[in-house]
């Protein structure tokens, strides 16, 4: 629900993408007969109203119907409330134009145009007399407004808001969705304290342990420094509670996990039912995430940038922003690189060669699922055993057999003995895909009679450059690590802190939890170590988009030397 209309400039623009989407609309599941609203149950409701507002989606099965621009016919189903709005429903702001507020507590009041995040008590105490932009809602207004665009106070809202055709009883549901819809605090906020939690899986070394709680505690001991030391004084000025929610105190547990990754789901629910948290807080494995992931979308629990490689890929789930897709994104770039190559004999047959790990299951995932969105034919795989390493002669028969343009080598530095295999197949050596991430500190060990023909995938920025973003990291936060010495735990640790430090800024008092990943999926663009960039969007749940294509140059102490642009997935 926007306000200031401008003239039609913006519905010239908007008409051919709204095109677009109708034409990219999702087939719908079967119309079925809508029961009546008196039959329903508040859950019931709940639940449709839920569909309505986040997919387009009237009760009956049918997309929403309405009108933009004045005379754009277009359906729920491509634009629906969700996607200006947001998932909390606290509004957006989007080249220029803002999205207002829509939820429960924000509806029920008067809206005003200066210091409009000001309670009624708190214009009262500072003895604002300006009269208010809109009255409070009722639900005749509101749902005058959802079908015509005209608010209370007689404003035309932006005309590219949707105008809604409903019937009352469809109405009648929205409306009740609304009217819950953020309209309490989420758990974990108790009195002047948002309390967290990060999580560890049993694998983990205590110095990574450490990499990552040493920075995450000397924050949280910083930041309630802050809030007793500044807090106070912000609320005396006009505006000040706008920003509060920078300056509410922090409480972190830290869950500890144990035993069989199968098991985890019920030690974080009794973790959880002890503990009411707001949202987990980094959190660190060596092994699948999924597990913690499942939890988290279960129970509805913001989960911020946990430290893993092996991240749940989904394009549908909501509650976990990551940094990456880890190792299967380095398959997607390979894929996309290979693709995209002036030499189309490279791509003529491809072979990936895959260990029995979840890192090269996944590298490998990632390299057949965006291969095939490129349209690209199938390729095959061959399995690798989990222990022990392929030879030089069992290389060399593989190649032999498959005769392979490029074999995707999904394994460690224990194939760096077989890899003169690449070189020995007549007049055109056989290109290798390795992975930067699986060598880890091997990288540059790869024999320097090869290094012309493999390449890396690089997740992060050029090595060349991270020190001066380290550097930044240190100076911005000093402290942060301090006593700890620095590794990709830790600075991942700082990136995940600056946007939990920026998102409770934006948040102001407004404390839901999907509030919290909205106003995350509204944040500029973050340059931070370890990444070329994080970016952000509504629903984006993975910050870096990209990877490198390196290759090991010559020498002895030799670097990476990058071959290509952030190739993005």
């Amino acid at each position: 629900m926007s306000s200031r209309p401008e003239p039609g400039a913006f519905r010239r623009l908007l008409a051919p993408l709204l095109g677009v989407l109708l034409l990219a609309t999702p087939a719908l599941a079967q119309v079925k007969p809508a029961p009546a609203a008196a039959e329903l149950t508040s859950e019931q409701k709940l639940v449709l109203g839920e569909r309505m507002y986040r997919q387009g989606i009237l009760p009956s099965g049918e997309p929403m119907s309405s009108i933009v621009s004045g005379d754009v016919q277009v359906a729920g189903t491509s634009f629906s409330c969700v996607s200006c709005h947001l998932r909390g429903g606290l509004g957006s702001w989007e080249g220029g134009i803002v999205t207002l507020p829509t939820n429960a507590a924000r509806l029920s009041i008067p809206r005003y145009w200066k210091f409009p995040n000001l309670s009624l008590e708190e214009r009262k105490e500072l003895k604002l007399q300006n009269p208010p932009a809109r009255p409070a809602y009722t639900d005749a207004t509101l749902a005058h407004l959802i079908r015509t665009g005209r608010d209370p106070g007689g404003t035309d809202m932006h005309p590219v808001m949707p105008r809604y055709y409903l019937s009352d009883p469809d109405m009648a549901i929205l409306l009740h969705y609304l009217a819950n819809l953020s309209a309490r605090h989420s758990p974990g906020v108790i009195g002047d304290t948002l309390h967290f939690a990060t999580v560890i899986t049993p694998e983990v070394s205590v110095d990574d342990q450490q990499a990552m709680l040493v920075p995450i505690n000397n924050y949280v001991k910083r930041h309630n420094q802050f809030s007793a030391g500044f807090g106070n004084r912000m609320y005396l000025g006009v505006g000040g509670n706008e920003m509060s929610g920078a300056y509410r105190k922090m409480a972190l547990s830290v869950w500890r996990l144990q035993g069989a990754p199968d098991t985890w789901g019920r030690q974080l629910e009794a973790f959880l039912a002890k503990d009411p948290v707001f949202a987990m807080l980094g959190g660190i494995s060596y092994g699948d995430w999924k597990p913690v992931h499942d939890f988290c979308e279960r129970s509805q629990l913001p989960c911020l940038f946990p430290i893993t490689d092996l991240p749940a890929v989904s394009d549908t789930d909501w509650y976990t922003q990551y940094f990456s897709k880890g190792y299967y994104q380095e398959g997607q770039a390979a894929a996309r690189y290979l693709n995209g190559l002036d030499n189309p004999a490279a791509a003529r047959k491809v072979l990936q060669l895959v260990q029995d790990t979840p890192q090269g299951r996944a590298l490998a995932q990632g390299f057949r699922e965006a291969w095939a969105e490129l349209g690209q034919p199938p390729i095959k795989e061959l399995p690798l055993p989990r222990e022990g390493a392929l030879d030089a002669s069992g290389l060399a028969a593989i190649l032999d057999q498959e005769k392979p343009s490029t074999v995707l080598l999904w394994t460690g530095d224990s194939i760096y003995p077989a890899l003169d295999a690449l070189l020995r197949k007549g007049p055109t050596p056989v290109n290798g895909f390795l992975s930067a991430r699986l060598l880890g500190a091997q990288v540059t060990s790869l024999p320097e009679q090869v290094r012309a023909h493999v390449w890396i995938t690089y997740p992060y920025r050029e090595p060349h450059l991270e020190p001066k973003f380290s550097a930044y990291a240190d100076t911005l936060l000093a402290g942060l690590t301090k006593r700890h010495p620095e590794t990709r735990v830790s600075t991942r640790t700082y990136a995940m802190v600056q946007v939990l430090r920026q998102a409770l800024m934006d948040m102001d008092r407004h404390f839901y939890r999907d509030n919290l990943l909205d106003r995350i999926g509204m944040q500029r663009d973050q340059i931070l170590p370890d990444y070329l960039r994080l970016s952000f969007g509504p629903g984006q749940r993975y910050a870096s988009k990209g990877c490198y294509i390196m290759q090991v140059g010559p020498g002895a102490t030799p670097v990476l030397v990058r071959k290509s642009e952030w190739v993005i997935h």
